[in-house]
């Protein structure tokens, strides 16, 4: 029903042709694959699987217009014998999406008196089949989970779509039915779900069999959908199934993996994972033979060859080898993780400017600036927290520095820019003098990351009024930049603590340099570059900085060629630099002035 004609049959053949050559697979289990990538199948080739391809179809661009519709049909594709199948293997983290063709929807080759479609109409612009696919399949699966049989399926996000059922006779269409789908329901017992994203996962405390695969993978686990524990009624009330078992949590303790025995069957609901082809081959090879040995009658590996007690020549002494050099790489990861914490502890600060708000925000600019070298910095936050005045005042003793601080989601409003001139006023006049400046600093648009946020995030408008008020504008990300340009050497403290006393937008990048332009050409993989000097003295050893994309480096001359000949110093006509490092395409060079 709502089927395309499958494709030319033809291609089996070729491909059992192609097969022929290599070796046979098992007989059993035979699996069913809806929707894996290439990676998987050759993990399961290699250990002589017996699987298929399947799919519950892809996204349909349908772009609808006004007052427009079209009648579709479904483009899956999975076994007419799915029921003879031991394992069946679902990936739904992957979108796939294909144009609207008119021809593949047509109602060529229909007999009868009668057709039926799916009708798609405006506002609707992807016709998404697979939830009504799924259920369509999810017939048969109930019918394998009836017998010994493994159900696997990787969990997106919760999907559900409407699908209006269409009956085209030679009178017209008209809508018969309306019906609603998840492509969550592959099998009657499934748990209630919600979406909700996530990365950070947690192991049962108890564990499972299958937490020894998990703790290979934690890192590398995506969660689009959290479970519910079913309940069943037992012993006159209800209770929760004991045939249910989580296998992963999230942090807020909700289910994002779990095992569900249904009578002889397996049914196992697992989160997106980047390694899925090893992951998939360890729990097909090692783990679920020693669940479900019936299902395995030869897996990919003999696991009591493989137990201690069955050595060859020679082999005990190099297992010893490698326990030696897991212990010793296990010892290296955890300094080496101690250190991480440690460098992440010490240096805070710097990830704190372009992420937080408020009092942390703050504190890390005060961190900054005193790291900066300015000797009397005042953070009001700390000292006097019911006072709405500025954040931070730095007193140079012939210079004062008052700052408004300030971690947003979007970007500045005009008032949020030129709080700080009532302040800077206030100051100057209990002072007596006209030595004070004010200094705004936003960590802007701080959800996301900061290479993709609006840099600079000021209207043209709020950049010259902060000119005209005499004070600065400037964002987290800069000072954050700026940081790693001062350990670089390519910036001195001193510029940067003088650039905070200026006024209209601030950015922090090198001064008194000169260009010498972008590269006509590189070669060697961007080491070697062709540059025209137009007076500019370069000399071996030299160090140059290095812009792209708005972002500074260094790069030392190792050599400098002038008509294929080596020299030590050169300044006009073309040469050929060789640096110490690659450059990529479209850097652009300078010197600095002497």
């Amino acid at each position: 029903m709502f089927r395309k004609p499958k494709q030319n049959e033809n291609e089996e053949l070729v491909e059992e042709t192609t097969l022929s050559t290599v070796e046979e697979p098992h007989r059993h289990p035979m699996i069913c694959l809806f929707d894996f990538d290439g990676d998987v199948e050759k993990e399961l080739k290699k250990f002589r699987f017996n699987y298929i391809t399947a799919s519950f179809g892809s996204t349909v661009k349908v772009a609808n217009k006004r007052h427009e519709e079209k009648h579709l049909k479904l483009n899956h594709d999975y076994p007419n014998n799915l029921h003879e199948f031991d394992i069946v293997m679902m990936d739904m983290t992957i979108d796939k999406s294909e144009d609207f063709d008119a021809n593949l929807h047509s109602l060529k080759n229909t007999t009868g008196n009668k057709a039926h479609a799916l009708l798609s109409v405006y506002p609707e612009q992807v016709f998404d089949p697979r939830p009504f696919s799924i259920n369509i399949v999810s017939r048969e699966i109930n019918e394998l989970l009836a017998k010994k049989a493994i159900i696997i399926a990787f969990c997106g996000s919760t999907t559900t779509s409407e699908y209006q059922f269409v009956e085209i006779t030679a009178y017209g269409a008209s809508v018969t039915d309306r019906q609603s789908y998840s492509n969550h329901l592959f099998y009657k017992g499934f748990p209630g779900s919600k979406n909700r994203y996530g990365r950070k996962v947690l192991l049962p405390e108890k564990g499972s069999k299958l937490s020894p695969l998990f703790n290979q993978y934690l890192n590398e686990i995506e969660y689009r959908s959290v479970f519910n524990h079913p309940d069943i009624w037992l012993d006159g009330k209800y209770q929760k199934d004991s045939k249910f078992i989580p296998l992963l949590f999230n942090e807020r303790d909700e289910i994002i993996s779990y095992a569900h025995f249904i009578e002889e069957s397996l049914v196992l609901v697992f989160p997106d994972v980047e390694r899925k082809a090893n992951f998939v081959a360890a729990l097909l090879n090692t783990y679920l033979p020693e669940i479900i040995p019936d299902v395995f009658p030869f897996h990919g590996e003999f696991g009591w060859l493989e137990s201690g007690d069955y050595l060859l020549p020679g082999e005990s002494q190099l297992l010893q080898e490698r326990a030696a050099i897991e212990e010793r790489y296990t010892e290296d990861i955890a300094n080496n993780e101690n250190s991480l914490l440690k460098i992440k502890y010490d240096f805070k600060f710097l990830t704190d400017l372009i992420s937080e708000t408020g009092d942390k925000l703050v504190s890390s600019i005060e961190h900054y600036l005193k790291w900066l070298g300015f000797e009397s910095v005042v953070n009001f936050d700390d000292t006097s927290p019911d006072v709405l005045e500025e954040d931070i005042q730095v007193d140079c003793g012939d210079r004062f520095l008052v700052v408004e601080v300030k971690g947003i989601g979007g970007t500045s409003t005009d008032k949020d820019c030129s709080q700080i001139s009532k302040i800077r006023y206030r100051r100057a006049e209990q002072r007596g003098k006209f030595d004070v400046f004010g200094l705004y600093i936003v960590n802007h648009q701080r959800y996301m990351p900061p290479k993709s946020r609006s840099n600079p995030p000021f209207t043209d408008n709020q950049i010259k009024d902060a000119g005209h008020d005499k004070r600065g504008l400037l964002t987290t990300y800069d000072l954050y930049k700026a940081y790693f340009l001062i350990e670089d050497g390519i910036l001195n403290k001193s510029d940067v603590r003088e650039s905070l006393f200026k006024t209209g937008l601030i950015t922090l990048e090198p001064e008194n340099i000169v260009s010498i332009g972008v590269p006509d050409e590189f070669f060697m993989d961007g080491q070697v570059a062709i540059v025209t000097l137009n007076g500019s003295s370069l000399s071996v050893g030299d160090l140059l900085i290095v812009k792209k994309q708005g972002d500074y480096s260094k790069a030392r001359i190792e050599s400098l060629k002038v008509d294929d000949k080596q020299v030590d110093s050169c300044s006009t006509g073309e040469v050929g630099i060789k640096f110490n490092r690659k450059l990529k395409k479209n850097s652009e060079l300078f010197v600095r002035k002497v």
